[in-house]
C-alpha cells in the first residue's frame, strides 16, 4: 500500500514538472529568449526546486528566474559594437505573460535572492526598482490632480474611453497633453537617473507641465486652460517669475512644491535636456524658447519619439514601463486589491506605508522613533496628506532655517571666535573646500556617461547647503558655549580638530541629504568623506541639544544615525576604537564606572545636591580624571571636552541635577556610557515583549557585562550589537529555566524600531582578521562562537549550580520618557487608548465611547470585556468563550506558551497605566537545567 502512495506522487510530480516545463517553453517562445539565456535559467530553476519548496504558482518563480537570467547575460553585438550587457526583455511583457503583478514580482524576488544567494549588485538593483515604483506611484497620484487643475475638460473617468475613440493625436485636447506631459516627464528623468528620488523627481514634474503651459499659452489655446490659469496667462503670468508662461511659483503654491528647486530642476535639468533632443534631431521645436514643441504639425511625431527613446531605456536598463500608470489594467499589473483603492490615505499614524505595502520604500521619509533620544524630540507634528508634503516640508525647513544665510561665517560667528589665540576661520574654509571636493567627487563617482553637467550642478548646490548648515550649527554650539565660558581660548584647540571640524561638516551634509530624500543614505557620508564613526557619532548629541530649529523628524534621524554608529559602525574591523582600546591597555570600563552614580540603581539612602554641577575631562601625568566646573545656566547646555595633548575630544560632559561624576571620564568611557546605555534600552524592551521577569533581566544584564568586558573583540569585531543581545537573552533564559526559542526572540526583535533581518541571517562565523570570511545566520554563530566564550560564566545563574549567589551588576537607572501624547494605545492590532484625566481638554485619539477609571470606582465589568477584546486577533468577532487555552501535559490548568505571550503582554500594558489593576495568573515554569547546549531550530524566513 506505501509503495502504491508512493508512486502515486512520484507520477503527480512528474506531471507537475512536465506542466511546469511546458509553461516554461511558452515563455520563452512568447519573449523570443535566446538559448543560453534559456538553459541557465532552467538549470538554476531545476537547482532551487531541489532545495526548497516554492509556494504558489511556478511560473511566478520562474518569472524571476528568466529576468536575472536575462539582466546577467551577455550578447556579443554585430560589427564592431560593444558586447550588450543584459537581454532586452521587456519587465511588463514578462510579468503580464507570467501573469504576475508588480508588487508580488518584488516580493519573490526578494525571497529568489535568498535563495540562489543573489550578488550585492542585483539585489540593488531589485530594491531601486522598487524604489522606482514607490515614487511613480506618489507622483502620478498627485500628476491627476494638477493637470485636472490646469486643464478644464479633462477628466481621468473619460480619458480612457477617449483613447478608444480617437483617430490621432492633437494637441488641442487635454487628454492627448496629458500623455504627452507623463511621456516627457519620463523620458527625462530616465535620462537623468532620478527614478528613485522623490523631491527631485516631483519637482521635475512640475517644470514639465510648466513646460506645456507655456507651449499652450505660445499657441494661443487658452480656451483649455482653466479659468484660473486663463486669467494667470493673459495677466502676464506670476510677477514673481518675470515670463509671462511661467507658473513654476502658481504651483508650488498649489501643490506642495518648493519653487526654488523647481526652478533650479527646469534651468539646469530640463531645459538643457529639451534643448539637446531638438538639437539632436529627436524632437522638433525652438532651441531657445522652447516653444512649438506642440504644434499640430509636429505633435504627434515629438510624441513617438519621446515614446521610442524611453522604450529603449526600459529595454537597456531592466526597469518596469512607468507608462502602465495610462493603463486602464494598472492595478491588475500593479497588484491593487480594486481599482479604487486609496493607497494615500492620510498620513494619521503613519498608516499609508502599512496600507499599500511598495509604499514601505519611503518610510525614511517619517522615520520610526528610536528607542534612545526620545526627550530631545519636539511636539510631534501634524502629518500630511501625502509622501510629497511630508518630503517638500522637510526641505521647506531646511530652507527656511538658512534663510538669508551664505555658505561663509556670519558676523555673529565671526564675533564668537573673537578672542581665540588663533583665527580659525582660514583653516576651517581650506578644510571645507577640500571635503566639499570630496563629497562632490563622490557623490558624481558611479554615474558614468549618463551623467550630464546637471548633475555637477546639484551636487554643488547641495555642498553649498552643507556649508552654510556646517556655519549655521558652529555658531548655535558656540553660542551655547559662550554662556558657560568667559575664557574663549580654550576653544581654539577644539575648533583647529580636523576630526571636529570633519564631523560637523558630515553631519550638516547628513542632515541635507535627509531632507532632501537623497538616495545616498548613511553611513554614505562616512565612505565620502573618509570618516570614522567612532569620531563622527561625538557631535550628534551636541548639535541636538544646541540647535532647536531641527525638524522632529530629522533629530529622529540623527538618532538613528547615532545608534548606527553604537550598534555597528564602532565595531568594524578598521574602526579607531580598537587601537585606541589597544593603545590605552586598561580593561573594559564596566557600566557602574561609566555612568553618573545617580543614574544607576540605588542600593541604599544617598543624599543628593541640589545645585547642578559640572565635571570636565583634563590631561593629567597621572592621567586623565574628572573635576568639577562651577557653571550658572540651564541643564540643556552642553561643554565640549578635549584631551589638551593630543587635541583630540574626549566628548561632551552633560549636566547632572545630582552632583555625581562618572569614575572614568575619558573618551572611552564617554562611548561606552552610551553603549552601555543602548544596549541596556534594547535589552529591556525585549525582555517585555518577551515577558521575561525583571530578576531575570538583572542576570541577563549581569551575563551581558561580563561578555562585554571579558570577550570584547571575540563577540563584536566586525558585528551588531543586536545580535550579542538575543544570544545572550537565549541562553540566560535557558538555564534559569524560563526559555525562550531563537524564534521567539527574533520574532520579538522584529519589534524594534531598529530591526533589519540581515542582523539574524547574515553573521561573521570566523574572528575579524581571519584570510578567509565565513558568514552564517546567527543560530548558527551561537553554537560555533559565542557559546564557547560564556557558556561557563552563564551556568552560574542555574539553581544546580554550586556558585549559586553570583553577584547581580546594578542595571541603569534610567528616567522614563514622558510621551509627547497623553494617549496610549494599549494594542497596535486594537484601537483602544488610555489616557488619565488630569487634562481633560486634550481630545482623544479616536471617537468610540470613553470609558473612566479611577480608584474610587472600579468598573470590572468593563475591564473585563476590555480584556477579553485584546486577547482576541484583529478581525475575530468576539464571542462569549472566544479565547481556548490548551492545557500542559505537565500541569494541569497550565496555559501554553502560544496563547500566554500575547495575554502577558497585553496585561503587562495594562498594569504600566492602570496601578489599580489586580496581578495576573501565575504560570511559573518549573523546569529548569544545569548544561548549555545547542540550537537546532530552523530560521524563521519573513
Amino acid at each position: 500500500m506505501n509503495n502504491n502512495e508512493e508512486l502515486g506522487e512520484d507520477e503527480a510530480m512528474f506531471v507537475e514538472e512536465d506542466e511546469t516545463s511546458e509553461s516554461f517553453n511558452e515563455l520563452c517562445s512568447d519573449l523570443n529568449l535566446d538559448a543560453t539565456t534559456r538553459d541557465n535559467t532552467w538549470r538554476t530553476f531545476a537547482t532551487v526546486r531541489q532545495k526548497y519548496t516554492l509556494e504558489g504558482d511556478p511560473g511566478h518563480w520562474l518569472c524571476c528566474a528568466v529576468y536575472v537570467a536575462c539582466r546577467q547575460a551577455n550578447i556579443p553585438s554585430v560589427g564592431n559594437s560593444p558586447t550588450i550587457h543584459g537581454s532586452y526583455v521587456n519587465l511588463t511583457r514578462l510579468l503580464r505573460t507570467s501573469k504576475l503583478s508588480l508588487v508580488d514580482f518584488f516580493d519573490k524576488s526578494r525571497k529568489w535572492g535568498d535563495m540562489t544567494n543573489m550578488s550585492h549588485d542585483f539585489r540593488s538593483k531589485i530594491e531601486r526598482l522598487e524604489r522606482n515604483f514607490a515614487v511613480t506611484t506618489v507622483i502620478y497620484k498627485k500628476f491627476e490632480p494638477i493637470f485636472a487643475g490646469l486643464f478644464k475638460e479633462f477628466s481621468t473617468t473619460n480619458i480612457e474611453e477617449y483613447r478608444a475613440n480617437r483617430k490621432k493625436l492633437t494637441p488641442k485636447s487635454a487628454a492627448d497633453l496629458f500623455e504627452f506631459c507623463w511621456t516627457l516627464f519620463l523620458c527625462v528623468k530616465s535620462s537623468l537617473r532620478i527614478s528613485d528620488d522623490l523631491v527631485n523627481s516631483y519637482h521635475l514634474l512640475l517644470a514639465c507641465v510648466d513646460l506645456v503651459f507655456h507651449n499652450v499659452v505660445q499657441a494661443c489655446r487658452n480656451n483649455l486652460l482653466t479659468t484660473k490659469f486663463a486669467d494667470l496667462a493673459e495677466a502676464g503670468g506670476d510677477p514673481r517669475s518675470g515670463d509671462p508662461t511661467c507658473i513654476i511659483h502658481a504651483l508650488c503654491d498649489l501643490y506642495d512644491g518648493v519653487s526654488v528647486e523647481a526652478k533650479t530642476i527646469k534651468e539646469y535639468w530640463l531645459r538643457p535636456k529639451i534643448r539637446t533632443m531638438i538639437d539632436a534631431g529627436l524632437i522638433r521645436g525652438d532651441p531657445d524658447t522652447l516653444s512649438g514643441l506642440m504644434e499640430e504639425t509636429v505633435f504627434e511625431n515629438n510624441y513617438r519619439k519621446l515614446e521610442k527613446e524611453y522604450e529603449e531605456y526600459v529595454l537597456t536598463e531592466g526597469d518596469f514601463d512607468e507608462r502602465m500608470y495610462l493603463s486602464p489594467e494598472k492595478h491588475a499589473d500593479f497588484g491593487m486589491d480594486s481599482p479604487n483603492i486609496d493607497y494615500l490615505k492620510s498620513f494619521e499614524c503613519q498608516s499609508p506605508y502599512r496600507t499599500y505595502p511598495p509604499l514601505q520604500e519611503l518610510r525614511h521619509l517619517m522615520p520610526q522613533t528610536p528607542l534612545t533620544g526620545k526627550k530631545y524630540l519636539g511636539d510631534k507634528e501634524e502629518y500630511l496628506q501625502s509622501p510629497i508634503s511630508q518630503a517638500t516640508q522637510t526641505v521647506s525647513r531646511l530652507q527656511a532655517m538658512l534663510s538669508g544665510r551664505k555658505s561663509e561665517a556670519s558676523e555673529k560667528l565671526k564675533e564668537l571666535l573673537n578672542g581665540c589665540k588663533q583665527d580659525p576661520l582660514p583653516s576651517m574654509k581650506t578644510r571645507l573646500a577640500h571635503l566639499s571636493e570630496m563629497f562632490i567627487a563622490h557623490y558624481l563617482a558611479k554615474r558614468g556617461d549618463n551623467a550630464p553637467g546637471f548633475h555637477q550642478e546639484f551636487a554643488l548646490y547641495r555642498s553649498q547647503l552643507g556649508q552654510t548648515l556646517y556655519y549655521r550649527l558652529l555658531e548655535s554650539v558656540l553660542g551655547s558655549e559662550a554662556k558657560l565660558r568667559a575664557d574663549k581660548a580654550e576653544l581654539t584647540e577644539v575648533l583647529m580638530d580636523d576630526a571636529f571640524n570633519s564631523s560637523l561638516f558630515a553631519c550638516s551634509m547628513e542632515i541635507v541629504l535627509f531632507s532632501f530624500n537623497s538616495n545616498h543614505r548613511f553611513p554614505w557620508i562616512l565612505d565620502a568623506l573618509q570618516l570614522a564613526g567612532y569620531h563622527f557619532f561625538k557631535v550628534i548629541e551636541i548639535i541636538v541639544r544646541t540647535e532647536e530649529s531641527l525638524s522632529r523628524d530629522v533629530v529622529k534621524h540623527l538618532s538613528q544615525v547615532e545608534e548606527k554608529v553604537l550598534e555597528e559602525l564602532a565595531w568594524k574591523e578598521n574602526s579607531p576604537l580598537w587601537s585606541i582600546l589597544l593603545t590605552k591597555g586598561e580593561p573594559v570600563p564596566s557600566c557602574e564606572e561609566v555612568f553618573l552614580p545617580s543614574q544607576m540603581e540605588k542600593t541604599g539612602n544617598e543624599s543628593t545636591e541640589n545645585a547642578p554641577k559640572r565635571y570636565a575631562v583634563i590631561k593629567t601625568p597621572q592621567g586623565e580624571k574628572c573635576v568639577p566646573v562651577a557653571v550658572g545656566g540651564t541643564n540643556q547646555s552642553t561643554l565640549i571636552i578635549q584631551d589638551k595633548t593630543s587635541s583630540q575630544i574626549l566628548g561632551v560632559v552633560l549636566p547632572s541635577k545630582h552632583g555625581d561624576k562618572p569614575k572614568k571620564g575619558s573618551s572611552v568611557a564617554l562611548f561606552f556610557r552610551k553603549f552601555y546605555h543602548l544596549s541596556f534600552i534594547r535589552l529591556q524592551d525585549l525582555c517585555k515583549n518577551l515577558t521575561i521577569e525583571d530578576e531575570i533581566l538583572r542576570k541577563i544584564w549581569t551575563c551581558f557585562q561580563q561578555a562585554i568586558q571579558n570577550n570584547l573583540e571575540e563577540l563584536m569585531k566586525a558585528r551588531h550589537l543586536d545580535q550579542i543581545i538575543m544570544c545572550i537573552v537565549y541562553v540566560v533564559s535557558k538555564v534559569v529555566g524560563s526559555e525562550r526559542s531563537f524564534t521567539e526572540i527574533m520574532r520579538c526583535y522584529r519589534l524594534q524600531p531598529q530591526s533589519a533581518s540581515h542582523v539574524y541571517r547574515n553573521v561573521m562565523l570566523l574572528d575579524a582578521g581571519k584570510p578567509t570570511e565565513s558568514r552564517g545566520d546567527l543560530i548558527k554563530f551561537y553554537n560555533t562562537i559565542f557559546i564557547n566564550g560564556i557558556q561557563k560564566y552563564a551556568l552560574k545563574f542555574s539553581s544546580k549550580s554550586e556558585d549559586a549567589t553570583v553577584p547581580l551588576s546594578p542595571v541603569p537607572h534610567l528616567k522614563s520618557t514622558p510621551l509627547m501624547s497623553p494617549c496610549h494605545r494599549v494594542a497596535s492590532q486594537h484601537s483602544v487608548y488610555l489616557r488619565t484625566l488630569r487634562n481633560p481638554k486634550i481630545a482623544s485619539p479616536s471617537k468610540p465611547l470613553r470609558y473612566n477609571f479611577s480608584a474610587r470606582l472600579s468598573p470590572n465589568n468593563n475591564l473585563k470585556a476590555i480584556n477579553a477584546m485584546l486577547q482576541v486577533p484583529s478581525g475575530i468577532e468576539l464571542k462569549a468563550k472566544a479565547v481556548k487555552r490548551l492545557v500542559s501535559e505537565n500541569e494541569e490548568g497550565a496555559i501554553s506558551m502560544a496563547d500566554q505571550v500575547p495575554t502577558k503582554v497585553f496585561a503587562k500594558r495594562l498594569q504600566d497605566y492602570i496601578e489599580e489593576r489586580p496581578g495576573g495568573a501565575n504560570n511559573a515554569t518549573t523546569s529548569t537545567t544545569t548544561t548549555v547546549v545547542g540550537v537546532s531550530e530552523a530560521m524563521e524566513m519573513e
